[in-house]
């Protein structure tokens, strides 16, 4: 069962509770439906497609992962020779990368978009429902806020109101964007319904007061001030409510059809994606595969990013995260990390088109690997029966509950309640069939949220916070300059905006 109680139209509309059709707007007949207040739904879906854009390879995703531990794109040999990609591992970033100018123009698209449709919510009349949707847009406005302060440090900003594009746009910093976000979240929490009570896909108070623990876990790297115990009284309370739960099937919340085991145990805000009506998500599984690694439909293959050697060799490799073989008979490959020889869908061992056995070892040279270098990662598994191979039909937990039980171990741990954070730790470990820690430190937290995490696209912000961002590893070993925790703004914004300055240090 793919969908529960949603309804999805074309490419990038959404719609909640109401019956809506696909409108082709145009000059003559645009501004009367966006003037309805039956079409509602029509007007906020760009601002819910948005979400789609952050699991982008070549914008958000694949920029974010690669400036850190989890993910890298070597060159090998003539292919992948992309030094906007491979400056990422190695943090010789600079204004003129375009990923990171892709990442940078997401995150404003974003805001444009949310408030395009908070302008024309704004003229209907303010029935409660209004009010939700509102709430709701308010949602990833803040959320495109929260990753520009936190990967740019600053930027630009309008709100929906403003309408004279003649006057330059305000520049939010960290002093001034981080209350203003808090203020709006906890503006629109009251006014946000629980997951039971909007369609599954809907923006949920939890998801809400998500965001705005995630502003309160990081208060001290944006205005050096601590805020733990906000921290665990949000936290708290998306745990108490009785709404979610922690999967017992680890693997179940990644596969093909994953949106009604999400829905039922821990997905707090699931990004919505169904590849038979054309809401593809990021190519996953063809951007790390081997090009001899076909099954099913799956033929065209790219063989690029890989793991590092330096995450790598923090694990155990019996944790069940590590790895599942669950579609190894319909795969050929395991779920998770895919490291040593590597087999067909019918057992045969493959090789590379050197004719080399196809052994993924966990070294590799970010501008000169072999084919088979870098362990490889499949986190959402593909559907062996699909014909759209161009890109993941997977629904996306945006947000977990076990990242809830992580944030709040974290903040009672730098609170000074070791006790209470081994408590969250185990409860965790233990629904992962793992043996229960008899102490616990910012280490093993850390790395905790590395084997429950990875590649969902938290570990930047998770390295900055604990400090290991700019530290030496493989293929970078020397320490970051420490302006390298903000990524460079893009000389095309600065261009734009005259009143925009570029971080300090590019």
């Amino acid at each position: 069962m793919k969908k529960i109680i949603i309804c999805l139209l074309a490419t990038v509309f959404f719609t909640g509770c109401t019956d809506l059709k696909e409108e082709i707007l145009n000059e003559q007949d645009g501004s009367k439906t966006l003037n309805d207040i039956e079409n509602m739904g029509t007007v906020v879906a760009p601002a819910y497609a948005y979400l789609r854009d952050i699991q982008n390879r070549s914008g958000v995703w694949g920029t974010i992962l690669a400036t850190t531990d989890e993910m890298a794109w070597p060159a090998r040999g003539s292919d992948w020779v992309n030094a906007n990609q491979q400056t990422l591992t190695t943090h010789e970033y600079t204004p003129q990368n375009t990923y990171i100018r892709n990442t940078w123009n997401s995150f404003l698209i974003g805001i444009t978009k949310a408030n395009l449709a908070l302008y024309y919510l704004d003229r209907y009349p303010q029935t409660e429902e209004v009010k939700l949707y509102q709430a709701e847009v308010k949602f990833v406005r803040a959320l495109c806020m929260f990753l520009l302060n936190d990967n740019f440090g600053k930027f630009p900003f309008r709100e929906f109101s403003q309408l004279d594009y003649s006057a330059s746009p305000q520049i939010l910093t960290r002093e001034t964007a981080v209350p203003r976000m808090i203020q709006e979240l906890t503006e629109i929490i009251p006014v946000l319904k629980k997951k039971t009570e909007v369609p599954y896909g809907r923006i949920s108070k939890a998801a809400a007061q998500m965001l705005l623990a995630k502003i309160y876990l990081n208060y001290k790297v944006y205005l050096n001030q601590e805020k733990w115990q906000e921290v665990i009284a949000l936290c708290d309370d998306i745990i108490n409510s009785g709404q979610y739960k922690i999967a017992d099937d680890y693997w179940a919340l990644f596969q093909y059809d994953n949106a009604k085991y999400g829905y039922d145990t821990e997905s707090i805000l699931s990004v919505i994606y169904d590849e038979n009506l054309g809401l593809t998500g990021s190519v996953w599984v063809p951007i790390t595969l081997h090009y001899n690694q076909k099954f099913g439909s799956f033929t065209s293959l790219w063989n690029g990013c890989c793991t590092t050697e330096t995450f790598f060799d923090t694990w155990n490799t019996s944790d069940l995260r590590f790895k599942d073989t669950r579609l190894v008979s319909k795969l050929g490959f395991n779920q998770g990390f895919l490291v040593g020889q590597q087999y067909g869908v019918d057992g045969t061992a493959l090789k590379t088109r050197t004719g080399e056995p196809l052994i993924f070892t966990k070294q590799f040279n970010i501008n000169n690997s072999s084919e088979q270098a870098g362990v490889r990662v499949v986190k959402y598994a593909p559907d062996p029966l699909t014909k759209n191979t161009g890109a993941a039909g997977n629904d996306f937990h945006f947000y977990r509950l076990a990242d809830t039980y992580l944030m709040r171990a974290e903040a009672k741990f730098r609170n000074g309640d070791a006790s209470g954070a081994l408590g969250d730790i185990n409860i965790l470990r233990a629904k992962r069939s793992q043996a229960a820690l008899l102490s616990v430190d910012l280490e093993k937290i850390y790395n905790e949220r590395g084997y429950e995490l990875y590649w969902e696209g938290h570990r930047r912000n998770d390295m900055v916070r604990f400090g290991t961002y700019t530290a030496a590893r493989d293929n970078k070993n020397y320490i970051s300059a420490s302006y390298k925790v903000l990524l460079p703004i893009p000389i095309s914004a600065l261009e734009a905006n005259p009143e925009l300055k570029q971080n300090t240090g590019y």
